[in-house]
C-alpha cells in the first residue's frame, strides 16, 4: 500500500514576499514511517524536512509538490497549486 502524501500551506492566499508555512500531513498506511520529504515550491526552490517556510518574489500560480519516500522505499508524491497576489 502507498503512503499518503499530504499537507497543508498558511496561509492560503499569501502576497509577494509574505512568508508561507508548509506543514507535512502524511501518513504511512502500513506504519513503516517516513524516511524522507522534498519540498518543490514551483519558483525553482526546493527544501527538505516536515514544515518549511518559503516566501514568493513575485505574483503568479505556482505549483508546491511534495514528494516523500517510507523506509522501506515506497516513493509518493502530491501537488497543491498556490495563488500568490497582491490583492486578495
Amino acid at each position: 500500500m502507498s503512503p499518503v502524501a499530504d499537507f497543508t500551506i498558511t496561509p492560503l492566499h499569501p502576497s509577494p514576499a509574505e512568508a508561507i508555512q508548509l506543514q507535512d500531513c502524511s501518513n504511512d498506511p502500513c506504519e513503516i514511517g517516513i524516511a524522507w520529504r522534498a519540498w518543490d515550491f514551483g519558483d525553482v526552490s526546493t527544501s527538505v524536512g516536515p514544515s518549511p517556510v518559503h516566501r514568493y518574489a513575485a505574483e503568479g500560480t505556482y505549483e508546491v509538490t511534495l514528494t516523500l519516500a517510507t523506509f522501506d522505499g515506497r516513493v509518493t508524491s502530491r501537488t497543491e497549486s498556490l495563488r500568490v497576489s497582491v490583492s486578495q
